[in-house]
């Protein structure tokens, strides 16, 4: 008994809301070409071209075609933020969120979370619904980590839908209701969401709202864990460690405690805009942008 106690907390704990964030996609896309023409976007920006400033946050932020460089990332996503883009507003929050020491703002990542949110944005909804679960730069609040969550996951935003699985799982700000998790979260699963994927199979670990299905659940873990998501990859290893539904190797959950664990690692900064991540969860940039940032 005390085994499965063990288990099941290590289990909870593995899909608990990360503090990472999305960011946000544009309409049109940044090209993955080291080049661009600096000369022309910047002329075009200095005259109130909003597109042009989030191209130029974007390109500053994540070093295409120029150096990176937080300072002017902020600075065309503001210019582009106080015109009312909603997407230069999502990234300008998550770059306070998740900026280094004497960027971090959370109070301004909550404000601008707030104004793209109220403007539709399912990533910025996120986001700030993860803030208030968390009390970061807002007081924290079961109720309106919920009402924004919802957004989101009512915008058909796959991490929404992971997160409100999360919060009806554990019964934060809304009624625990594993059945309504477990139907989110395999809506979700369905659009690939990694953090869906490690909601879901810890359920059939558990035998949540579904029969317990230890096989199910690794094979749920195994893909989530594969595409990066620390949470999956911790859930993993727990499955490793106990041999449930795998056959136990200690040294197998080690490498996934390991995988967890390397939340600086690029191959983590994966979800901007379009993703929400777990407590175990981060997201890290490589080529492509982190789930929940805008892309020009």
């Amino acid at each position: 008994m005390r085994r499965k106690l063990l288990f099941i907390t290590l289990l909870i704990t593995s899909v608990h809301p990360d503090l990472a964030r999305a960011q946000s996609f544009s309409p049109t896309s940044i090209h993955n070409s080291s080049r661009i023409d600096l000369k022309g976007l910047t002329k075009k920006a200095n005259s109130g071209d909003t597109v042009a400033q989030f191209k130029l946050g974007y390109a500053y932020q994540f070093g295409k075609g120029v150096d990176k460089d937080v300072s002017e990332a902020i600075r065309w996503y503001r210019k582009a933020a106080n015109y009312g883009d909603s997407s230069a507003q999502t990234n300008l929050a998550y770059l306070y969120e998740k900026g280094p020491e004497g960027i971090k703002d959370l109070g301004e990542a909550a404000k601008w979370y707030t104004r793209a949110a109220v403007s539709g944005s399912p990533e910025a909804a996120l986001n700030l619904g993860l803030l208030y679960l968390h009390g970061q730069g807002v007081a924290k609040s079961g109720a309106d980590a919920q009402h924004w969550i919802r957004r989101a996951a009512d915008a058909k935003s796959p991490d929404g839908m992971a997160a409100l699985a999360y919060l009806y799982a554990t019964g934060f700000g809304v009624p625990q209701d594993p059945q309504q998790a477990l139907k989110l979260a395999r809506k979700a699963a369905k659009k690939n969401s990694p953090q869906a994927q490690a909601s879901l199979g810890v359920l059939y670990a558990k035998g949540e709202g579904v029969p317990a299905d230890p096989t199910e659940a690794v094979r749920l873990l195994r893909k989530s864990a594969a595409a990066g998501d620390p949470a999956g990859e911790f859930a993993l290893g727990v499955m490793y460690e106990t041999g449930r539904g795998v056959k136990q190797d200690f040294k197998e959950a080690l490498r996934q405690y390991h995988l967890a664990g390397e939340t600086d690692s690029p191959r983590h900064k994966r979800h901007s805009a379009k993703s929400t991540n777990w407590e175990k969860a981060s997201t890290s940039i490589t080529e492509k942008p982190p789930a929940g940032i805008a892309v020009p």
